[in-house]
């Protein structure tokens, strides 16, 4: 054989090799609303990727896009990925609450702890399998203790809070807010920042987290904290027809990286990064308000009665509200 088709059969040879590998691999596509200095992408979500990568050696790989480059909307996102815009998203139940009403019980203050609050949720992870049918549930965790940032007005009393518009993630919290006496306004977090710095809103109501991670540090003032908190569940989900075409392999690798051991990693992430972005808010100058004992307990008399309602909903509606939160509570 000449050298001219010694060198022409190696290419073909390795051209072949390579179509071969591609067709093979997987790559999914994972959409995220927050921007990539958000803990989570690099502490959760990047791990991930190169987890499944390294456990597949290749065969199946993930490819991330922050910022809503899949699309814009923190409320999509669960859309997003049922439709198969995503393989793999991270969102917040509440922005599609409707989808959600059993989840969404861990909002109410007083249900599950920021602490043991994850731990809890996947040791009835069972009873929450009907609201993720259209979906692989791959995590799901609660965020830090909710606090109140407000632009111009320091909050140290219920009194303070009347009138007040502050932005909610959800119904369950809106109602929280409203039985505290302020005006609830339902809109992602990504469109906080413009709507304080305008003065559409005058605060927020969600985990100190953002102070950093959203830049919410710039436009607010005062943090208000010392009530029982609402604590909001996020999720990691699959769409399901992507999930059923892995290879056993890959489901293997995915199982193995994601579930309960992620969830509290994830909790333990936006944990660590409220603190310190907490502590950055202080030593800038700027002032945490912890509520006294009495006015505290203001606060918690006046959302005490949320819970009782929200059970009472779902039950009249043929949901087992009350058996999850009890289970919850242990």
């Amino acid at each position: 054989m000449s050298l001219l088709k010694k060198i022409s059969s190696s290419l073909l040879m390795s051209a072949a090799i390579v179509a071969s590998t591609s067709v093979n691999a997987e790559e999914l596509k994972f959409a995220h609303f927050a921007p990539v200095k958000y803990p989570l992408h690099e502490g959760m979500f990047v791990p991930l990727s190169e987890g499944i990568a390294k456990e597949t050696n290749s065969a199946t790989t993930i490819r991330i896009y922050p910022g809503g480059e899949l699309g814009p909307g923190p409320d999509k996102q669960y859309d997003r990925v049922v439709d198969g815009v995503a393989d793999i998203g991270y969102g917040l139940p509440g922005y599609t609450a409707s989808q959600f009403p059993m989840a969404l019980l861990m909002e109410v203050p007083g249900v599950i702890m920021p602490d043991t609050g994850t731990q809890a949720l996947w040791k009835n992870i069972e009873q929450l399998n009907g609201e993720f049918k259209r979906v692989k549930l791959l995590g799901i965790w609660n965020n830090p203790e909710s606090v109140l940032m407000t632009k111009d007005k320091p909050i140290k009393s219920l009194d303070d809070l009347k009138g007040l518009k502050i932005r909610v993630s959800s119904r369950n919290v809106g109602d929280l807010l409203t039985a505290w006496g302020a005006s609830p306004v339902s809109m992602p977090i990504t469109e906080v920042y413009n709507s304080m710095s305008t003065g559409v809103i005058d605060g927020v109501y969600t985990d100190a987290s953002v102070l950093q991670s959203f830049k919410l540090n710039e436009v607010t003032k005062y943090v208000t904290k010392g009530m029982h908190s609402a604590l909001s569940p996020q999720f990691l989900i699959m769409n399901r027809d992507s999930w059923d075409g892995l290879d056993e392999a890959s489901k293997a690798a995915m199982t193995k990286l994601t579930g309960v051991e992620m969830s509290e990693i994830g909790r333990k992430i936006q944990a660590d990064h409220a603190a310190s972005a907490l502590k950055a808010f202080t030593d800038s100058g700027k002032e945490v308000i912890t509520l006294s004992d009495a006015e505290a307990a203001k606060f918690n008399a006046a959302s005490a009665q949320l819970l009782d309602k929200a059970v009472a909903d779902l039950e009249a509606k043929g949901v087992k509200a009350k058996d999850f939160v009890t289970a919850l509570k242990q």
